[in-house]
């Protein structure tokens, strides 16, 4: 039998996609074995004065696999028509929403994107989010996670003799196309925000609150949103100083339990974790993954566990790289959504230029009532730009496979098309 023939538009994606399962299943083969340890090294970013190779190559045996799957629980479809919310399918394509109709529901709109780093403010930056925009206006919670500063001040923290190192940082007038945009809760958690130590942390915290974005990352830090009558905690984790300590579970899993308890209160989870690059554009395996010799997290007991301690949803990024999703217990885990506006300082070949958006509307219980995923493509210097080809999207659907309910990914990308394995790789059908 002939293969299909592989689709242009995937192209660029499927070797990427294809090398992944191969070490899913040598992984699983190998009984997950964790990976020799690399030499340390300094973390991602843009080198001053330097070149650098994105992404490293990845250690020679992976962690990963199949996640194990999840009962099934309440579709989207079930939800909507059970509340008498459906929407026809005109609804369901990358059209942007139309205006809200009022509600009694207190149904919560919420908005997420992965990694944003604007650079220097210049002319050409100004309509970076212009095509993000109209899908963002209905939305009453817009999260992304900032990757670096935002300032003019501070000094590197990182040694130049400790090789190839990576910093980054924004303009402090960036913050306005934040807040034009419609962002009003970010990550501070991960590993660039320190980049230009206290003074440039301090300046980002001043510019977002002059600007009312909230944010949330530092330990013990909780930033919260009021919603309809709904109370919204989020709580931001990473793997890295002068953060929530992703490794620290006992301590993510008491703020939890503290937020949950209280009234009228839902809790929503970002982590910054997983290792980074094309190679990690798989499943999420059962074990921690280690990238650059260092411990990016055990993310599925992370994820798992918090839900456990009341989370209603939990978003993650940090490996530049789309990821899948996964309904746990009821409760929506975002596993990496990837760069989403990344000017400068990285790499925008192939996977790392999928930008999604993910939209979910969030019951007051926690519990999602519609999930959908906007495929964006960045375009360098540009910003995102709307993907006819709606690859990030078909590529999270594809890696959330058991972990979802099949009818909510038939719904994920608006056009119940399917990414699948052929003889010579991915391809789109």
């Amino acid at each position: 039998m002939t293969a299909p023939r592989l689709s242009a538009g995937l192209r660029p994606f499927w070797p990427a996609l294809w090398l992944a399962l191969a070490w899913t299943l040598a992984g699983a083969a190998a009984g997950w074995a964790k990976p020799e340890p690399l030499p340390a090294s300094a973390t991602m970013g843009e080198a001053t004065g330097r070149t650098w190779a994105y992404p490293p190559a990845p250690p020679a045996v992976l962690p990963g696999g199949q996640a194990t799957p999840r009962p099934a629980s309440l579709t989207p479809r079930q939800a909507e028509e059970k509340a008498g919310t459906r929407r026809s399918a005109q609804d369901m394509d990358h059209r942007p929403p139309r205006p809200p109709k009022p509600t009694r529901s207190g149904v919560i709109r919420l908005a997420a994107v992965g990694d944003i780093m604007l650079g220097a403010a210049q002319a050409e930056n100004e309509g970076v989010f212009s095509e993000v925009k109209p899908f963002l206006a209905d939305r009453r919670v817009v999260f992304g996670n900032l990757e670096g500063p935002l300032t003019d001040r501070g000094t590197p923290t990182k040694d130049p003799s400790a090789g190839p190192y990576h910093l980054f940082r924004s303009s402090p007038a960036q913050g306005g196309l934040l807040k034009d945009a419609g962002f009003n809760i970010l990550s501070l958690a991960n590993n660039h925000i320190n980049d230009y130590g206290p003074a440039g942390r301090a300046q980002t915290v001043s510019v977002l609150e002059s600007l009312g974005i909230s944010h949330a990352g530092g330990p013990g830090e909780v930033a919260v949103l009021k919603v309809n009558k709904t109370r919204l905690a989020f709580i931001a984790l990473a793997p890295n100083a002068g953060c929530q300590n992703l490794h620290d579970l006992a301590g993510a899993e008491a703020l939890v339990r503290a937020e949950a308890a209280k009234p009228d209160t839902l809790v929503v989870v970002s982590f910054h974790g997983g290792g980074e690059g094309a190679a990690y554009m798989r499943r999420v395996g059962p074990r921690p993954e280690f990238f650059l010799g260092e411990n990016r997290g055990n993310l599925p007991v992370l994820a798992h566990t918090l839900i456990d301690a009341g989370a209603a949803l939990v978003l993650g990024h940090g490996p530049h790289v789309p990821r899948g999703l996964e309904l746990y217990k009821g409760r929506l885990i975002a596993w990496s959504l990837g760069n989403f506006a990344t000017l400068s300082g990285l790499s925008l070949q192939g996977p790392t230029s999928l930008a999604p958006l993910l939209l979910v509307d969030l019951a007051p219980d926690g519990v999602p009532r519609r999930v959908k995923v906007v495929s964006f493509k960045q375009e360098p210097r540009l910003g995102p730009r709307l993907d006819p080809e709606n690859r990030a999207a078909l590529i999270m659907a594809e890696l959330s496979r058991g972990d979802m309910p099949e009818e909510w990914l038939a719904d994920l990308g608006g056009g119940g098309q399917r990414l699948r394995t052929a003889g010579t790789g991915w391809t789109g059908k």
